[in-house]
């Protein structure tokens, strides 16, 4: 299944995001999003839905933002996702990795890898693979 496919899956009420708003966006949060996921959001500024029985949330810009200024970790990750169920998905900042983080203690020390980077990250959501 491609990008364009768990789009067409995700329920949404948003249209894609401008190259204009992503680049402001990337100057507010002083870091540079990942190809695949800045493609992702030229699609879609978010949406929801289920792919192979995994549950997935993906925020908006301004949910992203909101989670930014909530954060004492910010400058370690970036929080993006959650699977509705209390976990969050975020990017290390460093390593553009993906990392899994109890939403009760938002705090990069209790993350965990799950995943290289953003495209594998879906592979992994289509291949029910996904474990965190």
């Amino acid at each position: 299944m491609s990008l364009q496919n768990i789009i067409k899956i995700l329920k949404n009420e948003s249209t894609g995001l401008s190259e204009e708003n992503l680049i402001d966006f990337e100057k507010d949060i002083n870091w540079q999003l990942p190809k695949e996921y800045r493609d992702f959001l030229k699609e879609v500024d978010g949406g929801y839905g289920e792919l192979n029985n995994n549950y997935i949330e993906f925020w908006c810009i301004n949910d992203i933002a909101f989670y930014i200024d909530e954060l004492d970790d910010s400058d370690e990750i970036i929080l993006f996702a959650s699977d509705g169920c209390g976990v969050a998905f975020a990017f290390d900042k460093n390593t553009y990795e993906i990392l899994s983080i109890p939403m009760d203690c938002l705090e990069r020390r209790y993350a965990k890898i799950i995943a290289n980077n953003f495209s594998d990250f879906i592979v992994l959501l289509e291949s029910k693979k996904l474990e965190y």
